[in-house]
C-alpha cells in the first residue's frame, strides 16, 4: 500500500514551523519589552517602565500596557504616563527596513504623575545643558527674568542702606579738603616769588636817596631819571601782585562755589538712595511685573526646557558620506545608507495618532499627524490638535500647532494655547515676599501663541482675570505699602495682564503690562509718595551726620585762605603807596619830576 503521508517528514516540518512559534509566543513580547525599555531609557536619560507588550504579526500591531517615563529632572514623578498604546503597522514596509505606523491610539495619559521609587538611572547624572558662566538654565535671561530680586515692599533700614552703599557726598568733601590744602600750598609758594614788604622797604629807601640827589640842574636830572627807572620798577611788580591777586580771587570763588555744592551734596545722595531703595511712585507703574513676573518666568523656563528635549526628536542627526545621506541608527555601530527612492518614505513615521489625556478637569483628546524624525524625507510638518470643552472648572481648553523641520536648516514652529472659563484658586503671588499676595479666586481666559524661528523666539500672552479677590498674609507686622496695594487690589475685581517675550531660546527677554498698573498708581501713589519722603528725610539727616564733621573741616580750610587774601592787599598797598610817593605830580610828599 502507498504512503501518501511521510510521518517522519511531517514530523521534521511541524517541528520547524513550531519551535520558531513557540519561541516567538513565549518570547518574543519580553524581548520587545526589554528593547523598548532599555533604549528608551537611554533615549529620555531616566527609566522608562512597561508592564507589558504584546506584538502581532496577522495583521501587524503592538499594545503596550502601563507605559510610564520618568522625569529626568525630577526622578520621583513621572512626565508621562500612559494605560495603553496601541500601534497598527504596515506590514509591506518592514521588509524595506521601514517602521511606518497606519495609526496609534495612546489612551489614559497622565502627566506628572507621582511615582514609588526614583526614575533615576542608576550611577547616571541628569543632563544640563551646557552654558557659560553667569548664565542661567536653561537660558540667559534679561530684564524681568535676569536674576534681579523683586523690590522690597517695605522701606528699609537707613543704617543698613548706608552701610552697603557709597557717599559722593562724602567723597566730594574729601577731595575738595585736599584741593584745599593744594591752593594753599601753592599760593605759599607763589608768595614768596612776588614782591613781599622788604622789598618795597627797599624801594622806599632809594626814593629817600632820591630825593637827597644835589642841588642844580644837573642834580636835578640825575634824580629824575632814577626816579623813572624806580618807577617802571615798582609798576611792574605792582602789576605781578595784581594779576596774582586776580587769579587767586577766580580761584577761591571755585572753591567757595564747590563748597556751596558739596553743602548741597548730602541732600542729593539722601534723595538718590530713596529713589534706588524706597518703594516710589514710579515703581506702581510696573506693579503687574513684581505681581506675576516670578510666575511668568517659571513657566516660560519650564516650557523652554521641555521644547528643547522634544525639538531632537524631530530632527535626526545626519551627514554626508561619498555623496550619500547617512543616518546614524538607534543602535548598532553600522551605518545605514539611504539610496534614492521614487517615493521616499521616512524610516520611522507615525501617520496619526490619536490621545486622550487624562487631568483632574477631565478628558482632554487630541490627534496628531507625521510623527518621524525625517519631516525633510516626508516634506511635511507635524501637527497636533487638542480640545476638552466643559471640564471641571474649565469651560474650554484648546491647543493647536505645526512643528515645521521640513526644511532642517530654517525650522519653524508655530503654536496656540486656548483657555477660557478657567476659575483659578488661591494663586500665591510675590511667594519670596515676606508679605505674599493671594489671588484667591477669579475666572481666567487665557491666549497664547508663540511661534520659534531657528534659535529666534517670540510669544505673547493675553490674560484677562473676572470676578477677582486677593487678600494678603502679613508676616512682618503692619506694612504701610502692603496696605496700600491691598486697599487698591480690594477694589479691583477685572484686569489683563499681557506679556510677550523676544528674544533666543538662549537669551529672551519678558515683558509684562497690565491695567493694574495705572489703578495702584493712582490709588496707592499717595501713600507711597508720603512713606518715600519719609524715608528721604531719615536718609538726609543720617548723611549729614557723616559729613557734618568733614564739611566743617573744609570750610575751616577754606577760611585759611584768608590770610593769603590779606597778604596780596597788603603788598598791593605797599606799592600803590610808594607810586604815589614817588611820582604824583604836586604832591606834599611826592618827589616831582622833571618837566612834569
Amino acid at each position: 500500500m502507498q504512503k501518501w503521508i511521510r510521518w517522519q517528514g511531517l514530523g521534521v516540518f511541524v517541528g520547524v514551523v513550531a519551535l520558531p512559534c513557540i519561541f516567538w509566543f513565549l518570547f518574543i513580547d519580553g524581548i520587545v519589552k526589554g528593547v523598548i525599555q532599555k533604549y528608551g531609557s537611554e533615549a529620555v536619560g531616566a527609566k522608562v517602565e512597561l508592564r507589558s507588550a504584546d506584538l502581532s504579526l496577522f495583521p501587524a500591531g503592538l499594545e503596550l500596557k502601563g507605559l510610564k517615563i520618568a522625569n529626568p529632572d525630577e526622578p520621583m514623578k513621572n512626565a508621562v504616563e500612559i494605560a495603553r498604546t496601541n500601534l497598527n503597522f504596515d506590514t509591506l514596509n518592514f521588509f524595506r527596513r521601514k517602521v511606518i505606523v497606519e495609526q496609534m491610539t495612546l489612551d489614559g495619559i497622565r502627566l506628572n504623575t507621582p511615582r514609588k521609587t526614583s526614575g533615576a538611572l542608576p550611577g547616571a547624572t541628569p543632563k544640563k545643558r551646557a552654558t557659560k558662566k553667569g548664565t542661567i538654565r536653561p537660558g540667559k535671561k534679561k530684564g524681568l527674568c535676569g536674576g534681579k530680586g523683586l523690590p522690597a515692599l517695605k522701606m528699609p533700614n537707613v543704617t543698613e542702606v548706608l552701610s552697603k552703599e557709597k557717599l559722593p557726598s562724602l567723597e566730594l568733601v574729601t577731595s575738595l579738603k585736599g584741593q584745599i590744602e593744594q591752593e594753599k600750598q601753592k599760593w605759599q609758594q607763589r608768595l614768596a616769588s612776588l614782591p613781599d614788604e622788604k622789598t618795597f622797604q627797599s624801594y622806599k629807601g632809594e626814593i629817600q636817596k632820591i630825593r637827597g640827589g644835589g642841588a642844580g640842574i644837573a642834580g636835578m636830572l640825575a634824580s629824575g631819571g632814577k626816579a623813572m627807572e624806580l618807577k617802571k620798577k615798582i609798576e611792574a611788580d605792582l602789576n605781578r601782585i595784581k594779576q596774582a591777586n586776580a587769579d587767586f580771587q577766580k580761584e577761591t570763588s571755585t572753591l567757595k562755589q564747590k563748597l556751596a555744592d558739596a553743602k548741597k551734596a548730602p541732600f542729593k545722595d539722601a534723595a538718590r538712595l530713596a529713589q534706588k531703595y524706597g518703594f516710589s511712585k514710579e515703581r506702581l507703574a510696573n506693579m503687574s511685573q513684581v505681581l506675576f513676573g516670578a510666575k511668568i518666568c517659571t513657566w516660560m523656563e519650564k516650557a523652554t526646557n521641555w521644547y528643547e528635549k522634544i525639538r531632537p526628536i524631530l530632527e535626526r542627526a545626519k551627514q554626508k558620506k561619498k555623496g550619500k545621506v547617512v543616518v546614524k541608527p538607534l543602535r548598532g555601530k553600522g551605518a545605514f545608507v539611504k539610496f534614492k527612492e521614487h517615493n521616499p518614505m521616512p524610516d520611522f513615521l507615525i501617520k496619526k495618532a490619536n490621545a486622550s489625556i487624562i487631568t483632574g478637569a477631565g478628558d482632554i483628546m487630541g490627534i496628531i499627524k507625521n510623527i518621524t524624525p525625517d519631516q525633510d524625507v516626508l516634506a511635511l510638518p507635524l501637527t497636533f490638535s487638542f480640545k476638552g470643552d466643559k471640564l471641571k472648572n474649565i469651560n474650554l481648553v484648546e491647543a493647536k500647532g505645526a512643528l515645521n523641520h521640513t526644511r532642517p536648516q530654517a525650522p519653524k514652529d508655530e503654536i496656540r494655547f486656548l483657555v477660557k472659563g478657567f476659575k483659578t484658586k488661591g494663586i500665591s503671588l510675590l511667594e519670596k515676599s515676606k508679605n505674599p499676595i493671594i489671588l484667591q479666586k477669579a475666572l481666567a481666559d487665557l491666549n497664547i501663541k508663540a511661534l520659534v524661528q531657528g534659535q529666534d523666539i517670540k510669544v505673547n500672552v493675553l490674560a484677562a482675570f473676572h470676578s477677582a479677590s486677593f487678600s494678603v498674609k502679613d508676616q512682618e507686622g503692619k506694612n504701610p505699602i502692603m496696605e496700600a496695594i491691598f486697599s487698591a487690589l480690594k477694589n479691583i475685581s477685572n484686569f489683563i495682564v499681557n506679556a510677550k517675550v523676544i528674544g533666543t531660546l538662549e537669551e529672551y527677554d519678558i515683558k509684562l503690562s497690565s491695567d493694574l498698573d495705572g489703578v495702584l498708581k493712582k490709588s496707592a501713589g499717595k501713600i507711597i509718595a508720603k512713606q518715600t519722603e519719609q524715608l528721604r528725610q531719615k536718609l538726609s539727616k543720617a548723611i549729614m551726620d557723616k559729613v557734618n564733621g568733614p564739611l566743617s573741616d573744609t570750610a575751616g580750610s577754606l577760611s585759611g585762605l584768608n590770610g593769603i587774601q590779606q597778604e596780596l592787599s597788603k603788598r598791593l598797598n605797599l606799592g600803590s603807596g610808594l607810586l604815589g610817593n614817588l611820582g604824583k605830580p604836586g604832591g606834599k610828599k611826592g618827589l616831582k619830576l622833571p618837566f612834569s
